[in-house]
């Protein structure tokens, strides 16, 4: 019998999950179905009692509606205050974040910056936050958003996860003097400021992480050196990952998958598109 799965959130049409998710399924030979459902704000709560999902991957705007539908979360939901995995236990929802995991990933093999910048104060930016509290405690972290209350919420959370935090400005020079610039918005953000970017002549010594992922390469990786930015694709594919290992837990009492051998399958997969 064929155990359902599926990704929501709006816009969803251009979604690589039912990609990556179907690869690794087939590579682990289970009967496991992945699709992908166009479900609006507000919507999410009548979508999954009409459904007959075991798990369910949860993109934008939808993040915080399933943070509240859930029953219980883990540790990294509770921290953020934002669930983007949602897996079926009798007839409850658990949450749970594997976006903190997948941007821990991508930036796994990153030196620990002196000064962050991140760009934005949504749900994927207070993943960012997580992530960096764990990765790297030592850094001071500048928070740009073009939203005030948000911005300042989000800099309370780095605060309250310990790290030293302050809002800033979306200007050529504070991206440009950081050492990572972790860009959490959804691609075609802050368009003027990458083209200034762009056409400027200083150094961009710094790291870029951009969590656009398509169409790749995107506007602020163009503006960038391409030695040092770091697609949205990785975490992508890791978050993937957990959300697999947490989806074959429950319903096909697997243990531990091998991460190394799913992220080469995946990567494959979504590199052929």
């Amino acid at each position: 019998m064929t155990t359902s799965f599926c990704v929501v959130g709006s816009p969803i049409e251009r979604s690589l999950s039912p990609v990556l998710h179907s690869a690794a399924y087939e590579y682990l030979g289970l009967d496991f179905a992945y699709e992908k459902n166009e479900v609006p704000t507000g919507a999410l709560r009548d979508f999954l009692s009409a459904s007959a999902l075991s798990g369910v991957s949860v993109t934008m705007p939808l993040k915080t509606e399933a943070y509240d539908l859930a029953a219980s979360h883990d540790q990294d939901s509770l921290t953020t205050g934002v669930s983007n995995t949602l897996v079926k236990s009798n007839d409850a929802w658990k949450g749970f974040n594997t976006d903190v995991y997948g941007i821990c990933q991508a930036l796994a093999n990153v030196s620990e910056p002196d000064v962050t910048v991140v760009i934005g104060s949504g749900a994927t930016a207070r993943s960012g936050i997580a992530a960096l509290s764990k990765l790297f405690p030592k850094t001071e972290v500048l928070v740009v958003s073009r939203n005030q209350v948000a911005g300042n919420d989000l800099e309370q959370l780095a605060r309250r996860l310990g790290l030293s935090a302050s809002e800033s400005t979306a200007t050529v020079q504070t991206l440009l003097a950081a050492n990572l610039v972790m860009s959490l918005v959804p691609a075609g953000s802050y368009a003027e400021l990458w083209d200034e970017i762009k056409r400027s002549s200083n150094s961009r010594s710094g790291t870029l992480f951009d969590v656009a992922y398509n169409p790749w390469p995107s506007q602020a990786g163009l503006a960038w050196s391409p030695s040092t930015v770091i697609s949205g694709i990785e975490m992508l594919i890791w978050q993937a990952i957990e959300q697999i290992q947490l989806f074959v837990s429950a319903n096909a009492g697997i243990g531990e998958v091998d991460r190394n051998a799913l992220y080469g399958v995946m990567k494959a997969a979504v590199s052929s598109k």
